[in-house]
């Protein structure tokens, strides 16, 4: 299986200025699975509608990724996931339901988060989207939903539901504290112990789900764990540290600006390959209390990749070399250029290397940081041509992190 990459470009002629020199493409078609550029207000070529206008800009993201998978071979009919991200919540109804008329008939697992910034400033709302062309058996969906009859948001039209089995891979909808009938909020105060209430029941929650789908723990490979406040990550990652016990999934933390309604302030999302009785290669097993210096106790047991047949997830990589050692304290490109030769390792011993990477996701802290993370991703990159997401978020694990970079990669063969 060779990987097909559509559209490619170079960022220097799509951004202002053009001082970033990073090799993308649109879209990267591995086997059935596609993987997408983040899309936006941008139309194909390169030009933004109202900038004043977060629905208009969903719609043209819709009519991207439309164009974008049929040109793949597949359509909006066999899109799993949607990862929203938003500038402002008071957007949150216009961009729904234009993201949810667009799939209607489609009824996909989905995440909503709230972002500080988006890679221009008049962005106001970036769409990922995860397809899986099906095989003959089609798509397994578990406990279907209506927005406007969950928790009360009777102003939002968009067929959605929470689990889906593709034969190879599950998809989770992300999960909060909130009970999966949507009856019930817990911890719904903004107390390190109403956050710890909170991973409490997403966890029940992926549990139930990944059980209903054939699936469990340890099928998870990759967690991102969303969180409103540095001052919630301990208790929230000792409960999932509590439930994962010896799974070591890899994983990517970051601090949002917000949730779909205030009072989340936690939201995980697992992605699970079926192991089908191969158990997946967890490669440089750590305990977090072992791995963070500033005496921060999470009790949890991760790693820093998982090989599931040809699909190679891992850790979002930092500053921090794979020895412990931070490089680059306020130089954000030097972060990221030890994120990328991290990358570059972990790849490698996982059996692959930077030319399987299909998707990078780019979290930085300030906008102005762009440019020198984005010329050191370039460079590890050059000729690659990955898809790609960018996102400017509120914090990471330790404030002195200024990036963090996300890799998916397929094993071509």
């Amino acid at each position: 299986m060779k990987l097909e990459r559509f559209r490619k470009f170079n960022t220097r002629d799509v951004y202002p200025g053009g001082r970033l020199d990073n090799d993308m493409c649109m879209t990267v078609k591995a086997g059935n699975r596609i993987f997408m550029r983040g899309q936006t207000g941008l139309d194909l070529d390169q030009n933004m509608v109202d900038p004043d206008d977060a629905a208009a800009q969903a719609d043209q993201a819709m009519n991207n990724a439309k164009v974008l998978l049929e040109e793949a071979g597949s359509s909006l009919d066999h899109v799993c996931k949607v990862t929203t991200y938003l500038t402002d919540p008071a957007y949150r109804t216009g961009v729904y339901n234009t993201v949810g008329r667009h799939l209607r008939g489609n009824p996909t697992v989905a995440t909503g988060l709230i972002v500080k910034g988006l890679a221009m400033p008049e962005m106001k709302v970036e769409i990922d989207l995860e397809a899986v062309i099906p095989g003959p058996d089609g798509h397994k969906k578990f406990r279907f939903l209506n927005t406007r009859d969950w928790f009360g948001q009777t102003n939002i039209n968009r067929d959605s539901c929470m689990v889906i089995n593709t034969g190879d891979e599950i998809y989770l909808r992300g999960q909060t504290g909130c009970k999966l009938d949507g009856s019930k909020m817990y911890g719904p105060g903004f107390t390190p112990e109403d956050a710890a209430a909170q991973a409490e029941q997403s966890m029940k929650n992926a549990r139930e789900l990944l059980e209903e789908a054939g699936s469990g723990f340890d099928d998870v490979c990759k967690t991102r764990i969303y969180i409103a406040d540095r001052a919630y990550r301990e208790p929230i990652y000792q409960v999932i540290g509590k439930h994962f016990g010896d799974t070591h999934p890899c994983s990517t933390g970051l601090i949002m600006r917000g949730f779909a309604r205030p009072e989340i302030l936690f939201e995980i999302d697992m992605a699970a390959t079926l192991s089908k009785g191969t158990p997946h290669q967890r490669l440089r097993k750590f305990h977090t209390d072992d791995a963070y210096k500033d005496g921060q106790k999470l009790g949890t047991r991760f790693c820093k990749s998982v090989r599931a047949g040809d699909r190679v997830y891992l850790r979002g990589q930092t500053g921090s070399s794979l020895d412990g050692e931070f490089v680059g304290n306020g130089d954000a490109g030097a972060q990221a250029d030890q994120a990328m030769k991290n990358i570059t390792t972990l790849l490698e011993e996982a059996g692959a290397s930077l030319d399987d990477v299909c998707k990078v996701s780019i979290y930085v802290l300030h906008r102005a940081h762009r440019e020198a993370v984005y010329q050191a991703v370039g460079r590890h990159l050059k000729g690659v041509h990955p898809c790609g997401t960018g996102l400017v978020v509120d914090g990471f694990a330790n404030p002195q992190i200024l990036v963090e970079i996300d890799v998916d990669a397929v094993i071509q063969s």
